[in-house]
């Protein structure tokens, strides 16, 4: 017969409950002051990048303001990152934000805005795949297009290329819900805001205006979403 030996109990160790409080608020606190940290980062980054893209726009002549875009550039990229976190989805939208600048300010310039913007707009939202679906994709960057040229053919061409092609590719990537919202949204703005404007200024209400700014405010704003 073997006899065991018997171990003794031993208790765990009694953690004082003030020590365990400290520790967790204080995991809360550094957990904040990193997430901070991040956002910070984030901001001057978007700021740098605003700044360049100013100096960029400048230089070709555009219509800009360098005020202007660096508090948008920062305040549009603490938002994103308020919104979805230090996640890809913030750095789709910051990126879409100064894609969707330097549209705007190259309409209100000559009306005129270069494919490459579409372009870049369409490869950005390669992005959205996996959370808005292609199908959703699809159908909003479609039927936007759909509507606006129906629009331009019923308007006699006073309805810009540039236009369509930013707005549709806006719903491609944010899908047909989200896309044909901003649209929507947009051109509401747009027209209050020529309405008003021309009435102020006495301007005749068949003149064109650069839609393309509203249309960007529009988009950003149901990005959120």
């Amino acid at each position: 017969m073997i006899i065991q030996p018997i171990h003794p109990i031993i208790s765990p160790p009694v953690v004082n409950p003030i020590f365990q409080q400290f520790v967790a608020e204080n995991v809360i606190a550094w957990d904040a002051v990193l997430l901070i940290i991040k956002m910070i980062l984030v901001a001057t980054a978007a700021l740098v990048i605003g700044l360049l893209l100013n100096r960029n726009m400048e230089k070709q002549g555009f219509v800009t303001n360098k005020t202007f875009t660096l508090i948008a550039s920062t305040v549009m990229a603490l938002g994103l990152s308020l919104r979805f976190g230090l996640s890809v989805y913030t750095f789709q939208g910051i990126f879409l934000f100064f894609l969707l600048l330097y549209a705007s300010m190259s309409d209100l310039t000559d009306r005129h805005v270069a494919n490459h913007v579409t372009i870049s707009i369409l490869a950005l939202s390669l992005i959205s795949v996996p959370t808005v679906g292609f199908t959703s994709m699809l159908v909003g960057g479609a039927v936007s297009a759909a509507i606006q040229l129906g629009v331009t053919a019923l308007s006699g061409g006073g309805y810009g290329g540039a236009d369509w092609k930013i707005s549709s590719a806006c719903a491609f990537l944010l899908g047909w819900q989200r896309g044909l919202a901003g649209m929507v949204l947009g051109l509401l703005i747009g027209v209050i805001f020529t309405l008003v404007y021309n009435r102020i200024k006495n301007r005749d209400m068949r003149e064109g205006f650069a839609l393309i700014p509203f249309i960007s405010i529009g988009m950003m704003a149901v990005f959120f979403i």
